[in-house]
């Protein structure tokens, strides 16, 4: 079995992601005066948000590594999908969520390469 530190995703979190999501909302909301604009873009932002804290749950909280799998790829889909919404609204604001797609990629990585080295384990995909 492979597994990396627990500790390394919430400090990545802190150090990659949370700074530069932070800018591109802020960027977003001021930016931009047609606030009619703004309402897709921020569901589908809230929905990757809703999605990432899912699959912390699945993956770390229950350490189903496969059900993980499932839910960082609509995670990884919505946050791509949410960084184009924000492009087209704000071009910085868009760039400013590819280092969370990036960290976002490398954490799905992980997660496929998790599942396949362990999925023949005893317990099946949940302990």
């Amino acid at each position: 079995s492979w597994n990396p530190p627990g500790w390394l995703f919430p400090i990545m979190w802190l150090i990659v992601s949370k700074p530069t999501q932070f800018a591109a909302v802020w960027k977003l909301i001021t930016q931009t005066t047609n606030t009619n604009a703004l309402s897709i873009p921020l569901l589908v932002y809230c929905t990757h948000l809703s999605l990432g804290d899912a699959w912390n749950k699945v993956f770390f909280g229950l350490e189903c590594t496969g059900r993980g799998l499932a839910v960082i790829t609509a995670f990884w889909t919505v946050l791509w999908l949410s960084a184009y919404l924000f492009y087209k609204v704000d071009p910085v604001a868009g760039y400013l969520l590819l280092p969370t797609c990036g960290w976002v990629s490398v954490a799905a990585s992980l997660n496929l390469s998790i599942y396949l080295l362990n999925k023949d384990d005893e317990g099946g995909d949940c302990s």
